[in-house]
């Protein structure tokens, strides 16, 4: 009986590390975005407020990911976002690339990722107004 209540606290502590260690790992530290016109770089920008961060975080837990398909879209995205997310002690900063159209109707916006963990995503208009808002400074 004690032996499988060890055996419990063990796997419960075991998830708990194991939330703690995945949520160290995804500190946004910095982002980058370039923003295109007319098929070409229009602006480039350094986003490393604080706040602003912090939104863009927010925004990025409502992307709807779908790991098992491939999109290609025939134009340009509007714009791209580089994130750089703040890795464990002694590992490097992990750099996520994100491909972004706006699409101003039931889907806000589709976006589309460099990691394979996340692949293709989707945002509803209020997220994607956030998004935009952060990219275009609005």
């Amino acid at each position: 009986m004690h032996k499988n209540m060890w055996m419990f606290l063990l796997v419960i502590f075991g998830i708990f590390l194991f939330y703690l260690i995945q949520k160290e790992d995804d500190v946004i530290t910095k982002a980058n975005v370039i923003i295109y016109t007319d098929g070409k770089t229009s602006s480039e920008k350094e986003i490393t407020d604080i706040k602003t961060l912090e939104s863009l975080q927010r925004v990025r837990e409502q992307i709807k990911w779908n790991r098992y398909i491939e999109v290609k879209i025939a134009r340009q995205e509007d714009a791209k976002l580089v994130i750089f997310k703040q890795g464990k002690q002694q590992m490097p900063e992990k750099v996520i690339q994100y491909r972004i159209w706006f699409e101003h109707t039931d889907v806000g916006a589709m976006i589309i990722s460099n990691d394979p963990a996340e692949n293709v995503g989707t945002l509803n208009k209020n997220n994607a107004k956030t998004l935009e808002d952060i990219i275009y400074q609005k």
